[in-house]
């Protein structure tokens, strides 16, 4: 400052500081605090205006795999995710069948999917979740999140998750209790038959083993629980000749070798079910089957997995869609459990279901119009 030139007041420096744009000393804390305020507000606007990148008004495409017997799950995923927001969603739909073929027909849906830019895959049976998962890795498509239902294995025993606390990739889903729905088979098979020793079931060379393995040997593990011997009918034929080989010894098997069959899906004859049932017709023994397999053969099966499993899943794409990883989402045991009859087939073999089984049963088939469309 020039000498003599006289001291400015408080006044004028407060005024010039303010005219300067703060061009001198530190920032006020109130005016970061109304900035801080400022900016959260505005954010806060464009989540609820649905800027989120997760916002449910945004189309997403779904890419399923699913299995015909159990379309229902497929309903109830739909149905859920519409009553989740998801009006618009484009479903890309593919049906792989499960035999000799399953797996080049899955990688090849995945493929389709990948090509068309799917926002997620959701599978209706574990063993397609774990060769599209092995298609995505090797592809470097992890980013594409995988929703599964586990029908037949463990998923972390099969190798489809780490845990279920966290899958630890990008796979998320619900799977089935193999130990609950077994022991629910064995506990009716003797509800019907108390009297029933020996199980007959069609294994080695008839069953596929990736598909059947873990199921049957759970099947195993729990026979002698209740009191039951398992007769096995084996073949090492190759097996487009299983069809053949099933009907020659189905024929062998006489009233009294076994009390009661039991039929473990994952089969190279395809309609294996089938002739199960008509023998266990003929023996005049109940047959357990599984929920999938009841529309061509079986008395009763004890099963989830269906509407109620799709809905599970449905949530779970909700929470992807809104930015939480799959690995993040614990997997989950079906919610529900399902007891279903068929009175007609069990009129033919001659049994008759317990009072109980008559009275939880959610399903009654009095024959196989309920199954035409399938």
């Amino acid at each position: 400052m020039p000498p003599g030139t006289p001291e400015p007041s408080h006044e004028e420096v407060h005024a010039q500081k303010m005219h300067s744009g703060f061009l001198e000393g530190p920032l006020p804390l109130a005016f970061l605090v109304g900035v801080l305020a400022a900016v959260v507000c505005a954010l806060a606007l464009l989540y609820w205006m649905g800027a989120s990148p997760a916002s449910v008004s945004e189309p997403k495409k779904i890419g399923i795999i699913s299995l015909l017997q159990v379309k229902e799950a497929d309903v109830g995923f739909k149905a859920k995710l519409e009553d989740l927001g998801y009006a618009d969603v484009e479903y890309i739909e593919q049906q792989v069948i499960p035999g000799p073929d399953l797996a080049p027909n899955t990688q090849k849906a995945v493929r389709e999917f990948v090509a068309q830019d799917i926002d997620l895959i959701y599978t209706n049976f574990e063993v397609q979740a774990k060769i599209a998962l092995d298609l995505l890795e090797e592809l470097e498509r992890t980013d594409i999140p995988l929703l599964f239902i586990s029908r037949l294995h463990e998923p972390v025993s099969y190798g489809l998750i780490q845990s279920f606390d966290s899958s630890g990739n990008n796979a998320a889903g619900v799977a089935t209790n193999l130990i609950e729905i077994i022991g629910k088979h064995f506990e009716f098979l003797k509800q019907i038959s108390p009297n029933a020793k020996k199980l007959g079931v069609f294994a080695e060379g008839f069953q596929i083993p990736a598909v059947a393995s873990e199921y049957y040997a759970e099947v195993k593990q729990q026979a002698p629980k209740f009191g039951i011997e398992i007769v096995e009918y084996t073949t090492d034929v190759p097996p487009p000749q299983a069809e053949a080989e099933f009907h020659r010894i189905a024929a062998t098997i006489q009233k009294g070798d076994i009390d009661a069959l039991m039929h473990v899906g994952g089969h190279y004859y395809v309609t294996q079910e089938e002739g199960e049932s008509n023998l266990a017709i003929r023996l005049g023994i109940p047959m357990a089957t599984n929920y999938e397999d009841i529309p061509r053969g079986g008395h009763f099966t004890f099963s989830n997995g269906t509407l109620e499993s799709g809905a599970q899943l449905a949530v779970m794409a909700d929470k992807i869609f809104k930015g939480v990883r799959p690995s993040d989402i614990p997997v989950e045991y079906a919610q529900k459990g399902i007891l279903s009859i068929h009175l007609g087939r069990a009129r033919e073999a001659g049994i008759t279901f317990s009072d109980s089984m008559l009275s939880i049963a959610q399903n009654r088939y009095e024959d196989d119009s309920a199954f035409d469309e399938e």
